[in-house]
Parts: C-alpha cells; sequence; structure tokens
C-alpha cells in the first residue's frame, strides 16, 4: 500500500492528516486519544486514580 508522504488534496482542499484518528470519549466525558496499551480512559481520570 503506497501511504502519502505528505498534504494532497481532497475536495480542491490541502489536508494535513488524511487519516482519521478514533476518538473515544471517558466515563467523565472528556475526549482522549489512546497512547497507552489498553487505556479505557483518559490521562486525568488515569492520574486522579493514581493519586487515591
Amino acid at each position: 500500500m503506497n501511504l502519502p508522504s505528505k498534504t494532497f488534496q481532497r475536495n480542491g482542499k490541502w489536508i494535513e492528516k488524511p487519516f482519521l484518528t478514533n476518538v473515544p470519549v471517558c466515563k467523565c466525558g472528556n475526549k482522549y486519544i489512546k497512547t497507552r496499551d489498553n487505556q479505557n480512559q483518559c490521562i486525568r481520570c488515569i492520574y486522579k486514580a493514581e493519586k487515591r
């Protein structure tokens, strides 16, 4: 599969990120991008749980 290395056009507009990122919503209502293996909550809630 050939992936674009730079920006390209879609519908006559230049786009920087051609692929969509899945952005889940945490129980607290914050949106987050998974940055850790098996992450199921936002970073704020992860740190709240650690402080307890």
